[in-house]
């Protein structure tokens, strides 16, 4: 998994959700929570970066999901073949 300052390095050391700056970021797995023995769920596809405040209140809502989804495909444009080659049962498609 991509370190937080690589991370942060990458997309600035703000929270990506209220734009606060901040060096005390977390990192959210977005559209799947990190699961032990699923590394394929500790991308940066996966990853944002938020602040404490916003990671407990507003980042596991649907539409902080549908929003970075959003950011993430201009970001990664084989966005969707990664999440379709999860292979999950049930999908959530944000488009």
């Amino acid at each position: 998994m991509i370190s937080l300052p690589e991370l942060a390095a990458k997309r600035g050391w703000k929270c990506e959700i209220c734009q606060k700056t901040t060096r005390a970021l977390q990192r959210n797995h977005v559209f799947h929570k990190r699961s032990k023995g699923h590394p394929e769920f500790d991308v940066e596809e996966n990853l944002q970066l938020v602040c404490a405040d916003c990671h407990e209140k507003r980042a596991h809502n649907y539409e902080n999901k549908v929003v970075f989804w959003a950011v993430q495909l201009t970001r990664y444009p084989d966005l969707r073949e990664w999440y379709a080659g999860l292979g999950l049962r049930h999908r959530e498609f944000f488009e």
